[in-house]
């Protein structure tokens, strides 16, 4: 068996798929859940959560079985420590995050030119940002009324009109502290 005694299974997730992205007669393995790629060792999906181990208890209760494995924190739990939001199994403390395509929202904000400098700022300690923007512009067609306050309204809880800063999901964590450390400088 592969997995950690510990149930922390991020460790080296990240440079594993970058070793998988460099060799590409590496055998993969898919998916039960989500039909997603995985590599042969991997011990469990990074796009779904689902677990690829036997017998895998959860961190929080160790007489549970784990339903699954947080695709943030890395971290198996049960049905009741966490949960699957659109088809990503996620725990209690990371269900909220903004999620596409494998990516997690880290930092947002409306000024370009600060988006620039905290991708910068994450790639420099060896991350993976992806600046995300459905910025609207003046020039933006659709009719009289509409105007840029409005296109910066709210969209499910979050501001449509912010440049987003996204990382993989398994950075997440990483990013966080960065961001964090660089704010209590300041």
């Amino acid at each position: 068996m592969s997995g950690r005694a510990d149930g922390h299974f991020c460790r080296g997730v990240a440079a594993k798929r970058r070793k998988h992205m460099s060799h590409s007669n590496t055998k993969s393995r898919t998916c039960g859940k989500c039909s997603s790629k995985a590599l042969n060792d991997a011990e469990f999906c990074s796009n779904c959560g689902n677990a690829f181990i036997d017998g895998l208890k959860c961190t929080n209760h160790k007489g549970q079985a784990a339903a699954g494995v947080c695709i943030i924190c890395c971290l198996a739990y049960c049905e009741h420590c966490a949960t699957r939001v659109n088809k990503r199994f996620l725990c209690r403390d990371h269900e909220a995050y903004e999620i596409y395509e494998g990516m997690a929202r880290v930092y947002g904000v409306s000024d370009e030119a600060a988006a620039q400098y905290v991708r910068r700022c994450l790639e420099q300690e060896g991350l993976h940002p992806f600046l995300y923007s459905r910025k609207a512009s003046p020039i933006s067609g659709g009719g009289p009324d509409y105007t840029l306050f409005r296109a910066s309204g709210e969209y499910d809880g979050h501001i449509v009109n912010e440049v987003k800063i996204m990382v993989p999901c398994q950075e997440v964590l990483r990013a966080e502290r960065m961001l964090k450390t660089r704010e209590t400088k300041r």
